[in-house]
């Protein structure tokens, strides 16, 4: 069956998905995926969705606690998705509490009992 898979074109698919799918992969690799998945009813993702992890974590190693918009606009995702992803960060200029109780008491103390 597989040499006859190297004589099969584009044009003797059917119209529609089936022969969209061959144009953007090619006869031999759509009939490799009909190995695979033939006879199944499948849902293919939209791009953008796959690339959706890598995305994310791309967000993650460039947010810094102060630049949730600018990574939103970057990413084309809302500053809401950014803050979910990675947390609600810091004003600028914003200091813990605890780091503000050891600039007052000293050197690792926080002065609370």
């Amino acid at each position: 069956m597989d040499g006859l898979v190297k004589e099969l074109t584009i044009e003797m698919l059917p119209e529609g998905p089936y022969k969209q799918i061959a144009e953007a992969i090619g006869p031999e690799n759509f009939y490799r995926l009909a190995e695979v998945v033939g006879g199944a009813t499948i849902y293919i993702p939209k791009p953008e969705s796959l690339t959706r992890p890598v995305r994310d974590a791309h967000i993650k190693a460039e947010f810094n606690g102060y630049n949730h918009p600018e990574l939103a606009r970057k990413y084309g995702v809302t500053e809401r998705w950014v803050r979910q992803l990675c947390g609600p960060g810091q004003t600028e200029g914003q200091i813990e509490l605890f780091e503000l109780l050891e600039g007052m008491t000293g050197a690792g103390e926080s002065g609370l009992s």
